[in-house]
């Protein structure tokens, strides 16, 4: 199949670097795949492929965002977050925090532009609020460093798990970036940069969660959790039953803490699912941002 037929089907021509990595075989989950039918006239089954629908729907995607002038005012700003840090780590020039305040103020206004064509652009309002946070999450750390050494009680642990994530994202970042730079999309450098940065971004999403609504009542207030997404439906099921089934021994009388952790539980563990269920088209976003 000619994947620029598809490009131009849609009309609007995407970035090259698109092409690129589909011919390269940069994006592995679209392969073709294939079902068994049968012909109504011999009886036989016959191998027909699909018609690349995710695939397709990555273009559409890319097309949409690569015409809407919103996104692209942000792209600018996100790629000069991409390289925004202070000569020798010293926050504490008034020209480096000016370039902070005026950058956030920027992005305060494209985001809000944003959610104001967010339809129009395809953007999920849970996929934009993943992205909103991780920006300014970004530019938080890019302008003071870690967040810990600013807080007075003792944080959970996973405050200090996301807290480390954010200078390796910011390195898997740097380093994508520089692949761009040098003309390696598709090369396979590139796939495994790119995979690391998005793994890692993901990771941090998920955590970021728990670390924002976890109280220190919470059942799961002193749990480290698994840094590998796949994983962490299981600790938190783990979670769910230890503490339920430790109220349950003190009787009927702890009726109503039960009621309680269980809906607290219910809430983060919904929250969750919201989160991880955006990041596939959050990784999408990405995709455009770093790539094209």
């Amino acid at each position: 199949m000619n994947h620029s037929s598809i490009i131009k089907g849609h009309g609007k021509y995407l970035p090259t670097a698109l092409g690129m990595l589909i011919a390269s075989g940069f994006l592995p989950s679209f392969t073709v795949s294939s079902q068994t039918v049968n012909d109504d006239d011999t009886g036989q089954n016959n191998s027909t492929t699909t018609a690349y629908s995710d695939l397709r729907t990555l273009f559409t995607r890319t097309s949409v965002l690569y015409s809407n002038p919103q996104w692209q005012a942000f792209k600018m700003l996100w790629r000069k977050l991409d390289s925004f840090s202070p000569d020798n780590r010293d926050y504490s020039h008034s020209s480096y925090a000016e370039g902070v305040n005026k950058l956030r103020n920027q992005l305060n206004i494209a985001f809000q532009e944003l959610r104001e064509v967010s339809e129009e652009a395809g953007i999920d309002s849970v996929e934009l609020a993943l992205l909103e946070t991780l920006t300014f999450t970004r530019l938080d750390y890019l302008s003071y460093g870690s967040q810990l050494l600013l807080t007075r009680m003792m944080p959970p642990p996973v405050s200090e798990q996301t807290d480390s994530l954010l200078p390796q994202i910011e390195a898997r970042i740097d380093t994508v970036t520089k692949l761009r730079e040098c003309g390696l999309i598709g090369k396979e450098e590139m796939t495994i940069a790119f995979e690391n940065m998005i793994s890692c971004i993901d990771t941090y999403c998920v955590l970021d969660i728990f670390n924002r609504r976890i109280i220190y009542s919470s059942p799961a207030w002193s749990f480290q959790w698994p840094e590998e997404v796949s994983e962490i439906q299981t600790a938190f099921d783990s979670i769910r039953t230890a503490s339920l089934a430790e109220i349950e021994k003190n009787g009927e009388a702890y009726e109503g803490e039960y009621l309680t952790t269980l809906e607290v539980l219910d809430d983060l563990e919904y929250t969750m699912h919201l989160t991880i269920s955006a990041l596939p088209a959050l990784n999408d976003l990405l995709l455009d941002l770093e790539l094209f």
